[in-house]
C-alpha cells in the first residue's frame, strides 16, 4: 500500500510499523524461550502489550508471524549485503567483514537458546525456499565483490562462479544450523585464517 506524504498519515504509518516491530520482537523472544509450538498468539499479544484482537489486525495466525520473523532476518542479511557491496574500504576487507558478520549472526542465533532447531524447522515449513534464498543472497554478494576486486586489479580470479562455490563449501563448516554436544563450536579465529588464506590466494 502506497504511503501518504501527509504528516498525519506518515505518523500513522510509523505507528503501525512500530507496533508491528514490537510484535515481531515479542514473538522472537518467546520463540527462543519456549519454542514456536508452545507459543500462542495470546502469549505474543501479552508480551507485546497488546490485546489479542489487535494482534490479529497485523497477523492472521502464528505461521504468519513466523514468516514475518523470517523475512525480517532476511532483510537484515540484505542490508549487510548492500553494505558490503556499496561500503567504503578495499574489497578484500569488505568481503571478509561480510562473512564474519554472517558468522557472528549465525553463532548468536545458534547458541542463544535451546529451540533453534525447532525454529529453523518451522521457518522452513512456512517458507520452504528460506535456505535457498539466503544462499542466493550470499552467492550474489560474493560475485559482486569478486567483480569489484577484479576491476580494482585486487582479485585475480579466472573462474568467479567456480571459485565462489569452492569458497562457500570451504567455509560451510563454520555455519552449522544448530549447536551440537558432539562437535565443538566453530571459532572465529579459525574462520579468519581460512578467509585470509583465500584472500591471499586471490590477490597473488
Amino acid at each position: 500500500m502506497p504511503r501518504s506524504d501527509h504528516p498525519a498519515e506518515r505518523s500513522k504509518d510509523q505507528l503501525r510499523d512500530q507496533k508491528r516491530n514490537d510484535i515481531l520482537n515479542a514473538a522472537k523472544k518467546l520463540f527462543r524461550k519456549f519454542g514456536v509450538k508452545k507459543t500462542t498468539m495470546r502469549d505474543i499479544a501479552a508480551e507485546a502489550g497488546l490485546a489479542v484482537g489487535t494482534l490479529y489486525l497485523y497477523f492472521e495466525n502464528r505461521d504468519d508471524v513466523v514468516l514475518a520473523c523470517a523475512e525480517a532476518f532476511e532483510q537484515i542479511h540484505k542490508d549487510q549485503a548492500i553494505n558490503a557491496v556499496e561500503g567504503e574500504g578495499d574489497v578484500a576487507t569488505r568481503l571478509k567483514e561480510y562473512i564474519l558478520t554472517r558468522f557472528r549472526a549465525a553463532a548468536e542465533t545458534r547458541t542463544s537458546d535451546s529451540h533453534v532447531a525447532e525454529i529453523a524447522r518451522e521457518v522452513v515449513r512456512v517458507r520452504p525456499t528460506r535456505l535457498q534464498d539466503e544462499s542466493k543472497i550470499m552467492q550474489e554478494t560474493i560475485l559482486k565483490l569478486y567483480a569489484q576486486g577484479a576491476e580494482a586489479s585486487q582479485f585475480h580470479i579466472a573462474e568467479p562462479q567456480r571459485t565462489m562455490m569452492v569458497f562457500l563449501y570451504s567455509i560451510a563448516w563454520f555455519f552449522p544450523i544448530e549447536k551440537s554436544e558432539f562437535i565443538p563450536e566453530p571459532e572465529e579465529a579459525a574462520l579468519v585464517n581460512v578467509l585470509d588464506w583465500f584472500i591471499e590466494t586471490w590477490t597473488k
